[in-house]
Order: structure tokens, then sequence, then C-alpha cells
């Protein structure tokens, strides 16, 4: 499927580097799914491009970008890194994204993977618009934000993904985030045998079959 590659500024000016993979055809995209990878990753980490293969196999797209202060393409520099900063760049790609012709009418959806998962929640806390929020093998706790405060005000359904052999995050933060946000959770998965970066062979598959399945029942 098509991948395009894209160039922005964030609001520090800042050059951000991105990848949009889109369905085949020409159509607007009905549902996209926006990835945030973790600390010390990058956008081609190959549990996104499962997930980018699977979606877009699906009819729907992908958007994955290195942060800024990140790894990656991005500008910064990883000591730099903050769950604020990276907020704020999710914030910036998804204006961003509404400004593509194929994208500016989709149905969006974030995921964080480790680092990132408190990206997305506050990202999903102060954009009501967001169908979903995925938060895969991802922290809870912050020092930077009021975890509780920020769950409360996401008015998108919350999905729960995390692997029961994670030794980087234990599962106990995916406890946590369900227990806060009670009825918010729309589904959780525990995927046996899945290391934190989904390296074992079919838990990337499995983290993309539950974000396929996910966004297709999502409505609107």
């Amino acid at each position: 499927m098509p991948t395009e590659p894209f160039r922005m500024l964030n609001r520090r000016g800042q050059r951000l580097m991105g990848l949009v993979d889109y369905p085949a055809g020409e159509a607007p995209v009905a549902k996209l799914f926006v990835a945030c990878h973790g600390y010390g990753g990058n956008k081609e980490g190959r549990y996104l491009r499962v997930i980018a293969d699977t979606l877009t196999a699906a009819g729907m797209g992908m958007v994955r970008f290195d942060f800024t202060n990140g790894a990656g393409a991005s500008d910064g520099t990883l000591g730099n890194a903050s769950v604020a900063g990276y907020a704020d760049d999710l914030d910036d790609v998804l204006d961003f994204l509404r400004t593509q012709p194929r994208l500016k009418g989709s149905s969006v959806s974030i995921g964080g993977h480790s680092y990132a998962g408190r990206a997305a929640l506050v990202v999903a806390s102060r954009r009501p618009g967001i169908a979903a929020v995925f938060f895969l093998s991802a922290v809870y706790r912050s020092n930077e934000f009021d975890m509780p405060a920020v769950v409360a005000a996401v008015q998108a359904p919350i999905f729960i993904v995390h692997g029961d052999a994670d030794r980087e995050v234990p599962l106990s933060h995916a406890e946590t985030l369900q227990r806060i946000a009670g009825d918010k959770i729309a589904g959780v998965t525990i995927i046996p045998g899945a290391d934190h970066n989904y390296t074992v062979a079919g838990s990337a598959e499995k983290v993309a079959t539950t974000i396929q399945e996910a966004m297709a029942a999502l409505t609107g």
C-alpha cells in the first residue's frame, strides 16, 4: 500500500518527520490511526509497520511519526524529551492532518506505546473529537500531569493492550488505568508471552488485529 512521507514544523519551530500509510485507491480515508512510538523508538519500528499493513489492508489509514526530542529523524535531542512535549507534537500532527485532502474528514483514533501512552491520553483529554485511544504496553504514572484528572477528561473509549511478559513496563500500569478509567475502558487485551516491543512471534500481529477490529467496530 502507498506510504507517503511528510515533514512539518511543530509549535516550537522544530522539524517533525512522519509517514502516512494510505489504503489502496484515491478515496477519502474514513478511519485513521495515529501511532506514537515510545521513548527511544521511531516511526520505523517493526510493530508499527505490522499495524500499518493490517490497517491499510482493511481500508483504513495510519500515520506514524518521529517525535521531536526523540531518537528518530525529527529535530531535537532525546535528553530533552517530555510527556508534555510529546503531547504537543501529537496535537500539532493532528492539526496538520486536517490539511491533507484524503484525511481531513477522517475519524481519528490515536495510540501511544510505552512512554507515549500518557501523551495519547493527554491529547485525548483536550480533543473531544478523538474516536478512540489505544494504550499500548504504556506507562500510566507521570510527574508532569495529574493523570486521574487527565483520564476524567477523556471522552473517547480507551483500549488497553499489554503483553504478560513485558519486563519494561509492568502490567500494573495498565491495571491502574483500568481502575481509574472505569467504564471508559472499551477493551483489554493481554497478549500471552508478548514482550514490551512485541518482538515475540505473532505478538505484533495480535496488536494490529486488536486495533483494526476495535476501529472497525467504532461508529462515526
